[in-house]
């Protein structure tokens, strides 16, 4: 499919939802809805073939004599020879540096001098310095990420220079009428919308008595991997949410740039009336791709059991809920379900507290190179020494106009 064939059809099916909105046809438009949904995801996967086939028809074998020494975020790629064929070693992923790495995190020995990282304007102790994680343990830590973390793994990811401000492009022309002597109006590509990233940095704490007893890196990479997944995950979720963006993520529901909030009354909040007119009816129809996200106790105690205006159970069917195996929709949209850390069940929520987003979750960007280290730190409260891995990273909404805060009202 050409991109000038994805256009036409998709603009005719976007005048045949709004056709049959006008009619009051709103089971028909779900079902348009629909297909304008699958016509995306199948261009989307088309335009991603097209693209890695264009790829590799333009790449070309590097010759490995051409490669030299570089230096990417402090990590040094060596070229080594071997044989007469040159071979890249990242000293990183090294036996002795996964070794060292080992000892380094599970019984304090020092990392050894060409490891080190210091900053060449202080005195640094062997007490006090930072150890990368070795990268084949970082990729492991990253790809469980993607697994564990559903709202990680669907937001955007950025690695680009913090504190540059990036432009949101804001291209919104529109059509005018105009006489046989007039001139239309010239629609512009606006950059006046941006967006900068700061390093904040991540924390995330292991006890070291969990570690001391590992002998083989193997096994501490089993035990490692786990604790500082689970923490990461954690942290980086709360924050897509409810970062204060000072010293940490912007939230969504903190994000003053987001003014699309909508408060359900409780009468309203387990009818389907109430959810189609006060949050379905304002939800843009461009922006129709997102997510519903609430907390499990929320989906369940009113989504999942939701009632018509005569308070008897609605077809699940017919309004699009559909629950069970991992996979919830709700009016035919997707939803994932949150901790309760990151979103307030209804049960638990106060009056204008957000109980519910709405949102395209590639609309809020995470930027970080993902590289992390270790350092020990000492807990004063029960003289314990405990591992601390740090990951600098930052995040916040680029489009704001698609994001619906959903709030318990009275």
């Amino acid at each position: 499919m050409t991109k000038e064939e994805y256009r036409n059809k998709r603009k005719s099916l976007v005048d045949k939802a709004q056709a049959l909105i006008d009619k009051a046809d709103y089971d028909g438009y779900e079902a348009v809805e629909q297909e304008i949904k699958d016509l995306d995801n199948t261009y989307e996967k088309s335009a991603k073939a097209q693209a890695d086939l264009n790829a590799l028809r333009g790449s070309a074998p590097v010759k490995m004599e051409d490669a030299i020494r570089t230096v990417q975020d402090g990590v040094g790629i060596v070229a080594a020879s071997i044989g007469g064929v040159k071979n890249i070693e990242d000293p990183y992923d090294t036996d002795e540096y996964k070794r060292a790495f080992m000892d380094f995190a599970c019984r304090r020995a020092p990392i050894p001098e060409q490891y080190r990282m210091k900053n060449e304007n202080q005195s640094t102790s062997t007490s006090d310095v930072g150890a990368v994680i070795p990268t084949t343990t970082m990729r492991e830590i990253i790809r469980k990420l993607e697994s564990y973390g559903s709202v990680y793994n669907s937001v955007r990811h950025l690695n680009v220079q913090g504190g540059v401000e990036f432009p949101i492009l804001d291209f919104t022309p529109k059509a005018t009428w105009i006489a046989d002597n007039a001139v239309s109006e010239t629609q512009k590509v606006t950059a006046n919308n941006k967006v900068s990233f700061s390093y904040h940095g991540l924390e995330c704490r292991i006890s070291q008595s969990i570690l001391v007893s590992v002998v083989t890196y193997a096994e501490f990479q089993q035990l490692f991997v786990p604790m500082a997944v689970e923490a990461i995950i954690k942290a980086l979720e709360i924050g897509i949410f409810n970062g204060s963006g000072s010293g940490q993520m912007l939230g969504v529901t903190k994000d003053t740039r987001v003014t699309n909030v909508i408060t359900i009354k409780s009468t309203d909040f387990t009818k389907w009336g109430g959810w189609k007119k006060n949050v379905f009816a304002k939800i843009p129809l461009s922006y129709r791709k997102g997510n519903f996200y609430f907390a499990a106790g929320t989906w369940d105690g009113y989504i999942d059991g939701m009632t018509d205006d005569v308070g008897q159970p609605i077809g699940r069917t017919n309004y699009g809920i559909e629950s069970g195996a991992g996979r919830y929709r709700f009016g035919g949209i997707n939803c994932q379900l949150v901790e309760d850390e990151v979103i307030k069940p209804y049960d638990l929520a106060s009056a204008n507290d957000v109980v519910g987003v709405f949102m395209d979750p590639v609309n809020y960007a995470i930027n970080s190179n993902m590289r992390m280290t270790v350092t020990h730190w000492i807990d004063n409260d029960d003289n314990t020494v405990k591992d601390k891995v740090l990951l600098f990273a930052d995040g916040k909404a680029l489009d704001t106009n698609g994001i619906i805060l959903i709030k318990k009202g009275a």
